[in-house]
């Protein structure tokens, strides 16, 4: 599909047709300290279920356990080198106590989930991926973003990626229940800790909470009130007082964040996971999103009305606030700060799917710069850092590198996408995880699998597919 049909000419004009890749020997020479970070483990792979189980499955059909939450004694370990195979098709060692249950849960999970893709490389990204979620989310308190321990936690920036992920794949209960679990852990004034201890509310130190939670919630909230999750007086939603609570405080939270004198939330650390002491375009971007996810959620009834939190309030302090971004932000072509910083993933929190597309539309700026910040992102081994200003290492990240591709994706720039996809196929784990970062030799490094790179490659699949 053109992008033209998607977005309009605007944004055909503003995009241009700059190529997505800088040749490697072109950029290596800006990296001349490229850092070695050890790959963790090969992947993940599921150990044992408790006899328990097996006699559900045998009774109900193992499509029966795969929303059910906690399910205590499902055990899962690191793949190394030496660990024992895995069995085909899975994430479950041929040694697993109960290998051939989990392996009829996991089948049935992928015989629902799995989509095919325009390539049998991205068949088995999406199939994989799938099994990153999988292995990271059935069976846990709380989706986790990877299994080592300093990421054994809960995210819900990530696990709102994996809300989303599930929910376009047809499971509406399970990623609802997802959707409940951030509505009971959310904070009393509405916004999220940056993390949490899985299945609690407790956070494992003390950084600061994030301001860009209460985006991240409600944008996944309205994505499952556009799928159908979340739509009609009639649905689940109106009959669990604990997440219309939490949708409408959380909207509440980003109306007073922007009575500020400029219109925009204050400073709050954002993706990056550092203190800020400048408002980042991440920040405010997924303000903003919060703002028109909450109007959409209002106009559906799925907000508490006494609070406050009208659609038509919702909808003019959406305008004022995208009015105050784009003259704070605009000038310097939607860097990380209002005065520079240089690009970052911040840009493509401005594009849908964060944004509506008529955002997009009136703002064809936004997307024009979108070639330019892979540029100055990018690293040797092909894939993008955080942000251009991000240690010169050399190493890419999945995550942003994942996001470029779902905005493209978007933008109906269909070639780039698929290329980034491939790129995310060709750098997975021998395990066929996809992990954290990648060297800039192309080796993968950190934890493997990471939920929101998986969990945007699947996103980014499906809309290529719709």
């Amino acid at each position: 599909m053109r992008r033209r049909a998607l977005l309009g000419g605007g944004l055909l004009a503003a995009l241009g047709a700059s190529a997505l890749y800088v040749e490697r020997d072109s950029i290596a020479g800006l990296f001349p300290h490229e850092a070695h970070v050890d790959l963790f483990s090969l992947g993940v792979a599921f150990s044992s279920v408790p006899d328990s189980l097996a006699s559900e499955v045998q009774a109900h059909g193992p499509a029966s356990v795969l929303h059910a939450g906690c399910i205590p004694g499902v055990d899962r370990t690191f793949v190394q080198p030496d660990s024992p195979p895995i069995i085909a098709g899975t994430r479950t060692l041929s040694t697993a106590h109960g290998a051939e249950t989990l392996t009829a849960i996991t089948r049935a999970f992928l015989e629902k989930a799995s989509r095919p893709a325009p390539t049998p490389a991205l068949t088995n990204l999406d199939r994989s991926a799938l099994l990153d979620i999988f292995t990271l989310t059935w069976a846990l308190p709380s989706p986790i973003a990877a299994l080592s321990p300093n990421w054994r936690y809960t995210w819900p920036r990530d696990t709102a990626h994996v809300i989303v992920a599930l929910a376009e794949r047809g499971f509406d209960d399970w990623s609802l229940g997802l959707l409940e679990h951030l509505a009971r852990i959310q904070r009393p004034d509405g916004t999220f800790e940056a993390r949490y201890r899985p299945g609690t509310t407790s956070a494992p130190d003390a950084r600061s909470p994030q301001f860009d939670g209460i985006g991240w919630f409600l944008w996944a909230a309205a994505t499952l009130a556009r799928l159908g999750v979340l739509t009609s007086d009639a649905s689940p939603a109106t009959s669990l007082p604990t997440l219309r609570t939490a949708l409408t405080r959380a909207a509440r939270a980003a109306l007073d964040a922007t009575t500020t004198e400029s219109g925009l939330p204050k400073p709050s650390p954002d993706y990056w996971e550092v203190p800020e002491r400048r408002l980042t375009l991440a920040t405010a971007a997924m303000t903003l999103s919060a703002l028109g996810s909450a109007a959409q959620l209002s106009a559906l009834g799925l907000l508490e009305g006494e609070a406050g939190v009208g659609k038509e309030t919702l909808e003019r302090r959406a305008r004022e606030t995208e009015r105050a971004l784009v003259e704070t932000f605009g000038p310097g072509a939607f860097q990380r700060y209002a005065r520079g910083g240089g690009f970052d993933a911040g840009l493509l929190m401005l594009l849908p799917p964060y944004q509506t597309q008529e955002f997009a539309e009136r703002n064809p700026a936004i997307a024009g710069h979108i070639d330019e910040a892979f540029e100055a992102m990018q690293r040797p081994a092909g894939g993008v850092a955080p942000g251009a200003r991000w240690k010169r290492d050399g190493i890419s990240w999945t995550p942003q590198t994942a996001m470029f591709a779902q905005a493209y994706a978007r933008l109906g720039e269909r070639e780039r996408a698929l290329e980034l996809l491939e790129w995310l196929a060709a750098h997975r784990t021998s395990a066929g995880a996809i992990s954290e970062k990648i060297l800039a030799d192309g080796s993968p490094a950190a934890v493997a699998p990471l939920s929101w790179p998986a969990a945007l490659a699947l996103s980014t699949l499906e809309a290529l597919h719709s």
